[in-house]
């Protein structure tokens, strides 16, 4: 036992000076699960599931697909923007399943060596993911996906790309959900599991924001005229762990677990229409705690929701999500 504890705090001090790049990959979409605080692991009900757990494709009923924009933290900049895009297309006993992300921060100016301004260029990150999930049995699902990262200073240029600030990588994503009961249910994923984004200036790199996610949903009413659903999750990023080498592995580990992020949600919906959303987030490290809030209609298999957890965040700002999502 003290071989392995030993181990595990090895590799844990590899990532421990570390800091993950690409993170915008941490920028959680959709309004409905923005409302729950993000707890939708053990939910997955939506195509959004592409991005918090592909197994959970393999138990849609039918094609779903959904769009999501939000203007992120407009009280720090007014230029950051984020888009979010999935589909789901579920099998018999399977599911494919495709999502993108679009992120850009804003602009910078260029200046050349001399001082003089060039104009400004267009930073934007993106991110091109395709998964899969199949049933093993009739309540447990799961799934793989591989996604492609770039980011990149300025507009697309054919001609003159590849850029020395370009960067690249790619990862896959392992995500499980077992419904424990009909209306209980698990789930767990591991995301952004591949090598350090590499930027063509001096071949520099920074590892990806490796996540843990633990969740679990529980529905205790689910009828034609009203149903409930409550949910909890924890998420853990995987890079710099265990930096205080002074301390022991168990006091390590019990920071580990107080610094992960933790969020619980709620969903009341009414005659299958109009669902009202709430939860409470809690990131101990990042100083971000507080309420988040939302709603949606759904009418004739589309579905208009808004999520709203800008008093999460330590200054004034307005971060609202909206999402519009097709059942086929």
């Amino acid at each position: 036992m003290k071989g392995v504890l030993t181990a595990i705090s090895l590799i844990a001090l590899c990532f421990a000076a570390q800091r993950p790049g690409a993170t915008f990959l941490l920028i959680p979409p959709s309004a409905k699960a923005t409302g729950m605080a993000y707890a939708y692991t053990a939910i997955c009900d939506d195509a959004s599931a592409n991005y918090y757990n592909a197994a959970g494709l393999a138990f849609l009923t039918a094609p779903k697909i959904t769009a999501n924009y939000l203007g992120y933290k407009t009280g720090l900049s007014p230029d950051m923007h984020y888009v979010y895009c999935g589909l789901a297309y579920p099998l018999s006993k399977s599911a494919w399943g495709f999502d993108a992300i679009y992120f850009t921060p804003g602009k910078i100016e260029k200046i050349d060596e001399e001082g003089n301004y060039l104009g400004d260029d267009v930073v934007w990150r993106l991110a091109l993911k395709i998964n899969y999930s199949r049933k093993i049995s009739n309540n447990l699902s799961l799934g793989i996906g591989w996604k492609f990262i770039k980011q990149q200073y300025g507009m697309w240029d054919p001609w003159g790309w590849p850029r020395d600030e370009t960067g690249f990588s790619w990862a896959f994503d392992f995500n499980g959900l077992y419904q424990i009961l009909p209306n209980f249910s698990l789930g767990t994923v591991l995301h952004n599991i591949g090598p350090n984004i590499s930027y063509l200036d001096a071949g520099a790199s920074d590892p990806l924001p490796r996540l843990f996610r633990l969740g679990v949903a529980y529905k205790p009413i689910d009828n034609k005229y009203f149903s409930c659903s409550l949910s909890g999750e924890m998420t853990k990023v995987l890079v710099s762990m265990f930096a205080q080498e002074e301390n022991s592995f168990w006091e390590n580990l019990k920071y580990e677990f107080k610094e992960a992020w933790k969020g619980i949600g709620l969903e009341l919906t009414f005659y299958k229409i109009v669902s009202l959303r709430g939860g409470y987030f809690y990131d101990y490290e990042g100083m971000r705690k507080g309420f988040t809030f939302g709603g949606g209609i759904n009418v004739k298999n589309f579905e208009l929701d808004i999520g709203i957890d800008e008093k999460i965040f330590d200054f004034r700002t307005e971060n609202r999500r909206v999402s519009l999502s097709y059942t086929f």
